[in-house]
């Protein structure tokens, strides 16, 4: 074997070894919170960001049109998406305070009226999921995860989660 043959052969195997590491150490990080879709949310987040209603333009860009029931529940549903809580506390963690109340209350404020305007096969479907054996270790999963962040981050996103846990509770209602 030439001497270009073994260091093309070397550099090929490095690179596997670093790709290899990176996915795991994603993995570990953010679970099954591919980078594209983080990519997808960082994307949506810089051309939502001077929008006049910022959270349900980002819901927009990231899920589409929020007139489609599916979209809605895609985003309400990433909520519960592990790597998205984490990616949540990085971005809220870097806000200063104002912003960070604002943008907290306005998606808040979309989970609210997400519930309000929901129909009542929308009700149906969501309700099959979260009773469902997935939906159930989705949500333990989640809850988990949001435990494990610290208390500030707790405290300042109350209000989103008093929201998802009511909409829950009422999709669950017979």
């Amino acid at each position: 074997m030439s001497s270009r043959a073994r260091k093309t052969l070397w550099a090929g195997a490095v690179g596997i070894v670093l790709m290899a590491l990176g996915t795991t150490l994603w993995m570990r990080r953010f679970h099954r919170y591919t980078p594209v879709e983080a990519l997808q949310d960082l994307r949506a987040a810089s051309q939502a960001k001077d929008a006049p209603r910022p959270v349900e333009r980002f819901l927009e860009l990231r899920y589409g049109p929020l007139t489609d029931p599916a979209n809605r529940q895609r985003a309400f549903l990433d909520f519960f998406n592990i790597g998205h809580i984490k990616g949540l506390h990085l971005i809220a963690s870097r806000m200063n305070g104002e912003k960070q109340k604002a943008s907290i209350t306005a998606m808040a404020q979309w989970v609210e009226n997400y519930r309000a305007t929901m129909t009542p096969g929308e009700k149906q479907a969501l309700g099959a999921y979260v009773r469902s054996n997935s939906g159930r270790a989705t949500l333990r999963q989640a809850t988990a995860q949001y435990l494990s962040q610290d208390v500030h981050f707790r405290a300042s996103t109350a209000p989103v989660i008093q929201e998802l846990m009511t909409t829950l509770a009422t999709v669950q209602k017979p």
